[in-house]
């Protein structure tokens, strides 16, 4: 491990100097602010587990997703406060997770140098996208991944107490993003395929028990608790049902599967380059072929969790988050062999050994360092929220305000508001509020303002108006 070390510092700060600009800075892609407004106002009484909340203009009633994730990220709320940091330490936290089991899984294969397939787990660009970004897809993968962990386990000793781990692993996995964590049900058949450590009918309780382990939880669960009913009722009608019959976000049901390939380009880019070093140093190719099943193994599992997205004409790249940790798996056991002879034991006895681990020290403190000089940086919507906090310093919090008609669909102003003062927005301006906001280049009426005095502040996309009071 000692030898090693060198290497998961470099992996580990390659990846701090990609996310530097956005982990700790200002901003959020818009999913991930709403679940983190939510989960905020749930630490602080606003809606509760099986009700939950964004604004009290705009899904008041929150039912869009199960609610585990959003649950738990209101602990973190609770405990240490709602910072705007604890949205992206949560976030960081739950790949910090994934990593670890990613590292157990190759232990549990037998594999060397276990920091290769984090380095090509990291190398997929939405990967260090999702770690900013606050994604439900990022807890849906520690419970898909764990519940591949357990089944390996599994195959050593107590069976079925490990089977039942890995079943209730992916009822918490539903709980967090739905029907898309069962993926891994496929696991024991392609484990028994490939493999064959165990007989067929061994194989077939495997999997009728993590089936049955996932599914009686939840059926346990509606029936004790009638709002866990009408929540998970309701997310399917709004949903699922929804998406397989109205929703359209992409052109051609393959979508995704071509958005796969282009994430993995990256990782197969630097397998390719170290086949090319391999062949000018005479490595045996044939050798490849030593972890091909194993390869193959976490290549169809992961390609299972990407097929069923095509049911769907609503579609994504980060719905297919959760099985990116197997492809990595899956090219990291095919090209081990290569790593092994390119980093063989002379390698750690050179003076090259020497330069890389202080070349991989200075990576990580850089990184390191970035991220703290990023952390009081808007990383994205700079104008919307450098005026945001400005309006804010006035506005009472609970307050809801009016904007305009044109600006009700802006769900990441909503989102900005609602997460930082808990300030709603109305966009039915016959209500009448206290005060209303307006985007600079949406005033085309001035009948909107009549009987409003604007607050003089130094913002650059949107005024504020404070309605005048005749005495």
């Amino acid at each position: 491990m000692k030898k090693q070390l060198p290497f998961y510092l470099f992996v580990l700060g390659l990846l701090l100097i990609l996310i530097s600009p956005t982990i700790l800075s200002d901003g959020m892609f818009m999913d991930g602010l709403i679940y983190s407004t939510i989960a905020n106002n749930l630490a602080n009484g606003i809606g509760t587990f099986w009700d939950l909340h964004f604004s009290s203009t705009c899904m008041a009633d929150f039912n869009g997703h199960p609610p585990l994730a959003l649950g738990l990220q209101s602990i973190f709320y609770t405990i240490f406060g709602g910072s705007r940091y604890i949205d992206k330490i949560y976030s960081l936290l739950t790949f910090v997770i994934v990593g670890l089991v990613i590292l157990q899984i190759w232990k549990h294969l037998g594999l060397k140098n276990a920091w290769f397939p984090l380095f090509i787990w990291f190398l997929i660009p939405l990967v260090p996208w999702a770690i900013s970004n606050n994604m439900l897809e990022n807890t849906m993968s520690i419970f898909t991944s764990l519940s591949v962990l357990f089944y390996l386990k599994s195959q050593n000793n107590n069976k079925y107490l490990f089977v039942l781990f890995a079943g209730i692993m992916l009822a918490l996995g539903f709980l967090t993003k739905g029907f898309v964590a069962f993926f891994p049900w496929t696991f024991p058949f392609l484990l028994w395929l490939l493999k064959r450590k165990e007989s067929f009918l061994s194989m077939t309780f495997g999997t009728l028990g993590i089936i049955a382990f996932t599914i009686i939880p939840l059926i346990i669960l509606v029936i004790l608790w009638p709002e866990a009913k009408i929540s998970l009722q309701t997310y399917m009608d709004v949903q699922v049902i929804n998406s397989l019959k109205n929703t359209t976000s992409v052109g051609s049901r393959f979508y995704i599967i071509g958005k796969l390939f282009t994430e993995l380009l990256p990782a197969l880019g630097v397998c390719f380059i170290l086949i090319i070093w391999g062949w000018c140093k005479k490595f045996p190719m044939s050798a490849l072929k030593t972890n091909s099943k194993t390869a193959l193994l976490f290549f169809l599992l992961g390609l299972n969790g990407v097929i069923p997205i095509m049911i769907s004409m609503k579609q994504s790249g980060f719905y297919i988050l959760a099985t990116f940790p197997f492809f990595a798996i899956s090219i990291g056991a095919m090209f081990t062999p290569l790593i092994e002879f390119v980093f063989d034991d002379k390698f750690y006895k050179t003076k090259r050994f020497l330069f890389f681990k202080w070349i991989s020290f200075g990576i990580f403190i850089c990184g390191v360092a970035l991220s703290v000089y990023f952390a009081n940086h808007i990383g994205r919507d700079k104008n919307k929220i450098n005026d945001m906090y400005m309006v804010i310093d006035i506005i009472p919090a609970g307050t809801t305000i009016n904007i305009l008609p044109n600006m009700g669909q802006d769900w990441s102003l909503h989102g900005y508001y609602a997460r930082y003062k808990n300030i709603a927005l109305d966009p039915d301006i016959n209500n009448k509020r206290e005060y209303l906001l307006i985007q600079n280049n949406e005033l085309s009426d001035s009948a909107i303002i009549t009987g409003y005095e604007k607050i003089k502040l130094q913002t650059i996309d949107y005024g504020l108006y404070k309605r005048i009071v005749l005495e």
